[in-house]
């Protein structure tokens, strides 16, 4: 459930509708336990439903899981009777058990309660090894529900395939398909929570796959169940991690039993000629990558120097099957790091120019989410002064400053590149990011620029006329 938020406003910073929090509050007053699932960006709303639901008499149980309750549990018991930390297949079972048989609880290992005599904070058990004991989705849509117009509407097939994501959206007939074939990621950059998952468990194996049946699977029962599959987007944190030979492996037998164009998300450390060869033989129309930044010591910093020394020729491989890809390839990026400099950050928008058009790269804000080692780097400098405005209600896609969110906004509108160039030299970059030039930026005709980006686009297809609307409508 996702608060439903004009596409011009920061959804983070919506809230659910008063219509709505009723229609839950009637649909699990008869629940033996509430579970709600929450990243960080949904930190505030989910102590919203959980202060709704025991504001209207609810006296069930409350248990929260995910990324938040793992990075930051102290903030979060604070709120719910219970929290579970890192993976919760079987916590949640161990402890749905025990309330059943009526036995004790407050042990159960990953779990923490809070009780009247404080908060019970128990150890976390190891990993889940073997991911093919893990059960598969439930594609019977039976209990689940959709936020539709400020309602919950029952799930079915047809409303499955006729939803219209943020992300993906399906086309009546045919959906997109998000697929985990893995869990972990062999990299500890200091601005993810993989980094956090590390230090919590030392001496496991966080990088694990399922078994390329299991998967093929999955996806049949979808198709049988739900609809066929437009494409899969598999969104492992790093699909090319695999030893070639189990990546052989699996794409043998997706080409062979499922043949459905797929998306994969690869890094500069773990892709080579052989690999792309098999990605693309099996039905890869896809790449996407994490760049980051192109400066070597914002690449230390978020100890990925390793990746950055392989940088260059893993772009140049990845250009080099752009002609196979249904769309062009998509390089992510990150700046506004409060430790960057103006001109590292435009070494990075450098060399985001320097692809060929059509343009679609991310260009993430940085996010310092809580228990990650730059987020602690940060507080301890006293960067951090209010998390509520700084990372929970934060939308990645606001830069700090103007300039940045005007020239993203026209590379996104894929100007010519000589223009986007021009305003990344030096000194115009410095007069545009300087005080006097930043408060007018922040003047209402130049505020409207970033309020109604999505509205100008709709009704400017060329420069002249989106400048016209922007400043002068």
């Amino acid at each position: 459930m996702v608060p439903r938020a004009d596409a011009r406003k920061n959804k983070f910073a919506s809230r659910y509708s008063g219509d709505l929090l009723s229609g839950l509050c009637e649909l699990v007053k008869d629940s033996d336990l509430i579970g709600c699932s929450l990243m960080s960006n949904q930190f505030p709303q989910a102590i919203q439903v959980t202060e709704y639901l025991r504001s209207h008499g609810m006296r069930i149980p409350i248990v929260w899981g995910g990324v938040q309750p793992t990075v930051e549990p102290d903030e979060c018991i604070k709120h719910a009777d219970a929290i579970c930390l890192g993976e919760g297949e079987e916590a949640l079972v161990d402890l749905l058990n025990r309330m059943k048989s009526g036995l004790p609880y407050y042990d159960t290992l990953n779990m923490w309660f809070n009780t009247p005599e404080g908060v019970v904070r128990n150890r976390l058990r190891p990993l889940i090894t073997d991911l093919d004991r893990v059960p598969p989705p439930d594609f019977s849509c039976s209990g689940h529900f959709l936020a539709v117009n400020n309602r919950l509407v029952e799930l079915t097939a047809q409303r499955f395939r006729e939803f219209q994501g943020e992300r993906f959206r399906g086309d009546g007939g045919s959906v997109p398909y998000m697929l985990m074939t893995s869990r972990g990621c062999p990299s500890s950059c200091t601005y993810c929570a993989n980094a956090v998952y590390k230090a919590l468990y030392p001496g496991e194996r966080l990088l694990r796959w399922r078994g390329e049946s299991k998967i093929v699977e999955e996806l049949k029962a979808f198709q049988r169940t739900v609809a066929p599959i437009s494409y899969v987007y598999v969104v492992d944190d790093n699909f090319t991690a695999r030893p070639k030979q189990k990546l052989q492996a699996f794409c043998e037998l997706y080409a062979k039993e499922i043949g459905i164009p797929f998306y994969a998300q690869v890094s500069p450390l773990t892709i080579n000629e052989a690999k792309m060869e098999i990605l693309f033989k099996s039905g890869c129309s896809h790449i996407t990558m994490g760049v980051e930044t192109a400066n070597s010591r914002m690449a230390a910093m978020y100890n990925r120097t390793k990746e950055h020394a392989r940088l260059r020729s893993a772009l140049d491989l990845v250009e080099k099957y752009r002609h196979a890809m249904d769309l062009p390839p998509t390089y992510q990026f990150i700046i506004d790091n409060p430790y960057e400099t103006l001109d590292e950050i435009l070494e990075t928008l450098r060399l985001a120019v320097s692809f060929p058009q059509p343009w679609h790269h991310p260009i993430y804000s940085l996010m310092l989410f809580p228990g990650t080692p730059l987020y602690q780097r940060a507080l301890e400098h006293g960067i951090i002064k209010d998390k509520h405005a700084q990372i929970y209600t934060r939308d990645w896609r606001s830069q700090s400053l103007p300039f940045f969110q005007f020239w993203i906004e026209l590379y996104h509108r894929n100007v010519p590149a000589f223009i986007l160039k021009l305003l990344l030299t030096p000194r115009v970059a410095k007069f545009l990011c300087g005080h006097a030039a930043t408060a007018i930026w922040r003047t209402k005709p130049f505020r409207r620029f970033s309020q109604n980006s999505l509205l100008a686009g709709a009704v400017a297809p060329n420069l002249a006329d989106f400048l016209q609307t922007v400043f002068f409508s």
